[in-house]
């Protein structure tokens, strides 16, 4: 099965040249942008969740990631870099064990930033609007295979950051995320990998601003908008942290940056999120 190798070493990097060479628009041209959106997660002010991208197959590793719930507030599903076409008893089971424990499950969709960066979509198209039909089908799919084994909402990857000229890029997340929040209790989450505009609070409940690794991690600066929103809007996820002494200082800076979500693992590109974190007991610890 293939998996995204789409890490802020790449994805975030493109996002970043993207804001810059479109140009963002003001967050107050949309309404109540600090506002978290319909069906944020329970998560209060000081609270702190772990979020896996769990890009591995059912077994094990998502059993011992069920057995976390509590701590464990996310993860995310992905069969084969989206739902696959196939129903898989594996991650049905998978899914319903997690959801049952009180882990919300998300299904990943790759958005390909609409194909502002000329990236095609699965029929060799690159028109947002081929974009918007491959996302919406992908979210049908996933609701088609899994909705009743408890999928929780999606995960929307490779997704732009800019508000764009108009809030034109920030209007498509909003609009697909409306395509989601048509299933009852659906969660939506973000994923541009880098500092998102405060206009995107508007396009899902969560966040992640931050996807890189642990050196990257330590040096980096968030958007200044994250220090006074909900800490459910906020998602950091860290690879490249070895040994318990980086876990927990990364762990502390999630807290110091007010991340309500976040992921430490010591895994490398490039695929950091083929398994579990080695300290994965440790980490549950220091979440809180």
């Amino acid at each position: 099965m293939r998996r995204p190798i789409r890490t802020a070493f790449a994805g975030a990097a493109l996002a970043i040249a993207l804001v810059a060479g479109f140009g963002g628009s003001p967050a107050s041209a949309l309404p109540s942008a600090g506002a978290p959106s319909a069906g944020a997660a329970p998560a209060a002010a000081g609270s702190q969740q772990i979020a896996v991208p769990a890009y591995f197959d059912p077994g094990q590793k998502w059993d011992t990631l069920t057995q976390g719930a509590g701590t464990v507030g996310l993860a995310v599903a992905n069969p084969d870099s989206g739902p696959g076409q196939d129903f898989d008893s594996g991650y049905a089971d998978a899914i319903r064990s997690a959801h049952d424990a009180g882990v919300k499950v998300l299904g990943y969709v790759d958005t390909g930033y609409f194909g502002t960066s000329g990236r095609e979509t699965r029929s060799g198209q690159t028109s947002v609007s081929a974009w918007q039909t491959q996302v919406e089908q992908d979210v049908d799919t996933w609701y088609s295979l899994y909705g009743g084994d408890g999928l929780d909402g999606i995960f929307f990857d490779d997704a732009l950051a800019d508000c764009g000229s108009g809030n034109a890029h920030v209007q498509l997340y909003i609009d697909v995320k409306d395509y989601v929040k048509q299933h009852s209790g659906a969660y939506v989450v973000d994923n541009p990998g880098t500092g998102a505009e405060q206009c995107y609070t508007q396009a899902a409940d969560t966040l992640v601003t931050f996807e890189g690794s642990y050196s990257d991690y330590t040096a980096w600066t968030p958007p200044s908008w994250e220090a006074s929103a909900a800490p459910s809007q906020i998602w950091h996820l860290v690879y490249d942290a070895s040994g318990q002494s980086q876990l927990d200082q990364a762990m502390s800076l999630s807290k110091s940056r007010n991340a309500g979500y976040v992921y430490v693992t010591d895994d490398v590109l490039d695929n950091p999120w083929d398994t579990l974190a080695s300290y994965w007991t440790g980490e549950l610890s220091d979440a809180g």
